[in-house]
C-alpha cells in the first residue's frame, strides 16, 4: 500500500510513496558502534549509495533513491529527518533522540519511520521519497539497529553534499582504442556491449589473474549501409585491443540475413554466450515502399571466442505487421535493431530500436520485449515505445531500475540521460554536453540480476576523423 504524508514549513509538501532501492552489502558497512556521516564522496565506502532524480510531474522537486540495507540486514531501522536548518556532521547523529520514547529536538522538525525493523522484511521491497527543493540542503537519512542493540553501529546520509539533476554533470572524455583506430578501406561502428573473462594460473608459487575483454562490432569496407559483417576483438586492459577475426558472416542465398550482419550485443549467462545481432536480406532502402525491413537474430556459443551457431528459430523479432505508412502503424513496423539486454527480476530484457519507415532520430524509438529464457520467444511490452525518438539504445542497470542514454534524438531525449525505476517509465535524469555515437559499454552488472547497479564508466563507440571511414574509440564517464 502507498503511503502519502504531507509536512513543512508553510505548505512545503513532503510525499513518501514506495522506497525505491540500492543494495548494500553488510560488507560495504562501518564498524560496530561507530558513527558513520555518509556523504556524496563517501557513499561507496559505506555500500550506502543515493541517487536523486527529478520527480516527473512535480516542479521543483526530487525523488530520492535510497539504499534499502533490510534486503541484507533486517534488523535495521530507516528514517527521514527534516531539520530547520542544515546542521554540521556532528549534530546529524540521531541516535539517541530516534531511541529515546520521548524524544524532544529543537532543531528537528520531522522524523519519519521509512523502514522499521525486522527479521523478516515484508511488503514492497521499494519506496519513493519525494522531496521539496527547498528541504534537500537539510534533510537526512539516518539508519539505525533498533533500540534493542545497545552497541550497534548507525548512519547518516547527508543530502545536502549530493549534487541535483540540474546541476550534475558528466564528464565523459576520449581516447584511441589501439587496434581498433582508423584504417585505410575498413570501417568499424556499433560496438557491443563489453565483457570481462578472468583466468587463473600459477607462475611459479604466485597465482596469477588474467583478465581479457571481449567487444563485437560491424565491420565492412563502406561507410554506412547494409553491407557488413560481425567481428571480434580482445583487450587485458580496454585500451589497445587485438582484432581476432570475424565472428559471425551472412546468412545463406535467401535468408533474412543474406545481405548483411551488424550491430551485435552480447548476453552472458552460466554457460553460455548469445551473440544477439540485427539481419537484412537486401541493401538499404528507406523510400516510399521499398523499404529494407530488419529483424533481430541469436547465435549461441560456449566460448566468447565461437564458433557460434545461429538459433534455427531465427530471426527471434521481426518488425510488427502493421505498415508504416497506414494508418495507426506500428512504431517498428519497418525495423527492429540495435538490440541491448538486461536481466531483470529472473527475465531476459531485449531493448531495441523500432523504426515505423522514416530512419530519422525523431521517428525511431526504444521499446523492449521480454522473455523467460534467452532464445525466447520475446513478447512485446504492449506500452512500447518506452522511450520515443532515441535512435541508438544503450541501457545500464542502477538499483532496481534502468538508466538510458539518449545519444542522437530530438530535444529532450538527445543528449540526455533517461531513468526508469521499473524500467519502462523513463523520464530525464540529467542533460549531457556530449554525444556518444552508437556506444557500447562495460557493464558488469547488466546480467547478474542483483539490483545493484551503478553507472557505467567506460566503453567504445564510434569515432570520426577527416579522410577516414567510422572507427572505434573509449570513452571514459565520471559522473
Amino acid at each position: 500500500m502507498r503511503k502519502r504524508l504531507s509536512v513543512g514549513r508553510g505548505q512545503m509538501p513532503l510525499i513518501l510513496p514506495c522506497l525505491l532501492v540500492l543494495l548494500a552489502g553488510r560488507e560495504g558497512l562501518g564498524q560496530i558502534g561507530v558513527f558513520a556521516h555518509v556523504t556524496y564522496e563517501t557513499q561507496k565506502q559505506y555500500g550506502l549509495e543515493v541517487m536523486i532524480l527529478p520527480s516527473e510531474g512535480h516542479e521543483d522537486k526530487y525523488k530520492v533513491i535510497l539504499p534499502d540495507i533490510r534486503r541484507r540486514i533486517g534488523s535495521m531501522a530507516g528514517y527521514l529527518i527534516v531539520s530547520s536548518d542544515p546542521l554540521p556532521p556532528e549534530k546529524q547523529n540521531f541516535q539517541s533522540y530516534v531511541r529515546n520514547e520521548n524524544r524532544r529536538r529543537d532543531d528537528v522538525l520531522l522524523l519519519a519511520p521509512l523502514w522499521p525493523p525486522s527479521s523478516q522484511p515484508t511488503g514492497a521491497p521499494h519506496t519513493d521519497v519525494i522531496l521539496d527543493h527547498s528541504l534537500i540542503g537539510r534533510s537526512y537519512i539516518y539508519i539505525d539497529y533498533p533500540w534493542h542493540v545497545s552497541d550497534a553501529s548507525c548512519y547518516c546520509i547527508d543530502l545536502s553534499t549530493y549534487p541535483l539533476p540540474k546541476t550534475r554533470k558528466a564528464d565523459i572524455r576520449y581516447s584511441p582504442a589501439i587496434g581498433l583506430g582508423p584504417e585505410p578501406g575498413v570501417m568499424r561502428r556499433d560496438p557491443s556491449d563489453i565483457i570481462r573473462t578472468r583466468a587463473f594460473a600459477y607462475v611459479g608459487d604466485d597465482l596469477k589473474t588474467t583478465d581479457t575483454y571481449y567487444v563485437w562490432y560491424t565491420r565492412s569496407n563502406v561507410p554506412h549501409g547494409h553491407d557488413a559483417t560481425i567481428w571480434y576483438a580482445t583487450s587485458h586492459d580496454g585500451h589497445t585491443w587485438t582484432e581476432k577475426g570475424e565472428a559471425l558472416s551472412r546468412g545463406p542465398k535467401g535468408s533474412w540475413d543474406q545481405q548483411s550482419v551488424f550491430s551485435p550485443t552480447i548476453l552472458r549467462t552460466k554457460d553460455k554466450y548469445y551473440l544477439f545481432y540485427t539481419g537484412a536480406p537486401r541493401s538499404f532502402q528507406n523510400k516510399a515502399n521499398e523499404v529494407t525491413e530488419t529483424a533481430i537474430g541469436i547465435a549461441v556459443a560456449d566460448s566468447p571466442d565461437g564458433p557460434w551457431q545461429k538459433l534455427t528459430t531465427n530471426p527471434i523479432l521481426r518488425p510488427a505487421k502493421k505498415r508504416w505508412f497506414l494508418p495507426n502503424s506500428s512504431f517498428d513496423s519497418v525495423g527492429v535493431d540495435d538490440a541491448c539486454l538486461l536481466v531483470r527480476e529472473g527475465k531476459y530484457w531485449l531493448y531495441y530500436k523500432g523504426s515505423p519507415g522514416d530512419g530519422a532520430p525523431a521517428h525511431t524509438n526504444m521499446e523492449v520485449a521480454i522473455a523467460e529464457k534467452p532464445e525466447g520467444p520475446y513478447v512485446r511490452y504492449d506500452g512500447n515505445p518506452v522511450i520515443q525518438g532515441v535512435h541508438e539504445v544503450l541501457v545500464w542497470p542502477v538499483g532496481y531500475g534502468v538508466v538510458a542514454m539518449g545519444g542522437t534524438g530530438p530535444e529532450g531525449i538527445g543528449k540526455t540521460l533517461q531513468y526508469a525505476p521499473d524500467g519502462l517509465t523513463f523520464s530525464k535524469l540529467q542533460d549531457l554536453d556530449a554525444v556518444l555515437l552508437a556506444p557500447g559499454a562495460y557493464r558488469p552488472r547488466a546480467f547478474r540480476d542483483k539490483r545493484d547497479g551503478e553507472m557505467i564508466e567506460w566503453g567504445l563507440h564510434v569515432g570520426s576523423a577527416p579522410g577516414s571511414l567510422p572507427f572505434l574509440e573509449r570513452f571514459d564517464c565520471q559522473w
